[in-house]
């Protein structure tokens, strides 16, 4: 099959694969049927969205296997995924069967950002800084090498985040789409920012494994709307905006006791009232709250750092806050 030539995909064409993969046909057979590489197939397969109902599909070839060795150390996993037609969760499993290590000399300097974006604390950064707080992770290392990396998932209707801040530090690379548990999820890795994570932790106080034991801001280094872009942050993360027996209700949760305190302080500080707190029955969640005209006056003032994006839950703040006015 070495001389076939790389074409444009005819309408019928199309149609056939369609076909095919509806009915199971090995990816193979389907390439010879149609003169094409089985890496034409997939590819062309992947970009259609489609999905192969044959459990053939998801056996490795030995073309495939010799792709993952050849460019496991020139591409990244994404590319290789799609350049097979397959996700990158299911070539980096298969490349762990082959005894594969996926090390990528250029990854890191590959795609473009702005190391200085966590530099100086500003309206913007601390906004991120909140958002990373609640939902991101900061990894310098994985599985025994540096990659200095800052990530974030969200779920898939709220990518429209992940792509603000993929503007806002300068990121060339891409949002990557997956599923978790049958729910659409949105993620953005950020390698080779060792700053970044220096600069976390010296103003945000955001550390490696920071679930049971994040900190408060330093606020001796940020200004108080620094900290309120901080705060609008991590509730568009881990916060929860509603209406509950007909009324507003604003309340964060968090497994750090330290950053409990710290939250329960400055809530009501912003609020001018002492939020309600109690511990999930797991001993392990503490949970902050504010209702009605206290949540009213903590939800303006974070509104009016203008930093807001994830309307979803501001506007309904939004509604109450007018209803009352």
């Amino acid at each position: 099959m070495s001389n076939m030539t790389k074409r444009p995909w005819t309408a019928d064409e199309i149609a056939f694969l369609e076909q095919s993969y509806e009915a199971g046909t090995p990816t193979l057979a389907i390439a010879g049927a149609l003169s094409r590489t089985g890496r034409s197939v997939r590819g062309k397969a992947h970009s259609l969205k489609l999905k192969h109902h044959g459990q053939v599909s998801h056996l490795y070839t030995q073309y495939d296997d010799h792709y993952i060795r050849t460019y496991a150390q020139v591409l990244t996993r994404n590319e290789i995924a799609k350049s097979l037609g397959r996700t990158e969760g299911s070539v980096t499993n298969r490349g762990r069967r082959l005894g594969v290590v996926f090390k990528n000399n250029k990854k890191n300097s590959k795609y473009e950002k702005d190391h200085d974006f966590f530099f100086q604390p500003n309206l913007e950064n601390s906004y991120w800084a909140g958002l990373l707080a609640a939902d991101g992770w900061i990894r310098p290392e994985s599985a025994g090498k540096t990659i200095n990396q800052v990530g974030i998932s969200l779920k898939l209707t709220d990518s429209h985040l992940l792509e603000s801040f993929r503007k806002a530090a300068g990121y060339t690379g891409v949002i990557r789409e997956y599923n978790a548990d049958g729910f659409p999820q949105a993620e953005l890795r950020i390698s080779g920012v060792p700053q970044w994570i220096s600069d976390l932790q010296y103003h945000w106080n955001l550390t490696p494994r920071k679930t049971l034991t994040l900190q408060p801001p330093n606020e001796s280094l940020l200004t108080q709307g620094q900290l309120m872009a901080f705060h609008v942050g991590l509730i568009e993360g881990d916060g929860h905006i509603c209406i509950k027996k007909g009324t507003l209700k604003v309340e964060m949760v968090t497994a750090s006791e330290d950053f409990a305190d710290w939250l329960e302080q400055s809530w009501a500080k912003i609020a001018r009232a002492q939020p309600s707190r109690y511990l999930h029955q797991n001993g392990t969640a503490h949970y902050v709250g504010l209702f009605g005209a206290n949540a009213r006056r903590l939800c303006s003032k974070l509104m009016a750092t203008k930093t807001h994006r994830l309307m979803r839950k501001w506007d309904i703040a939004r509604s109450e806050i007018a209803k009352y006015n």
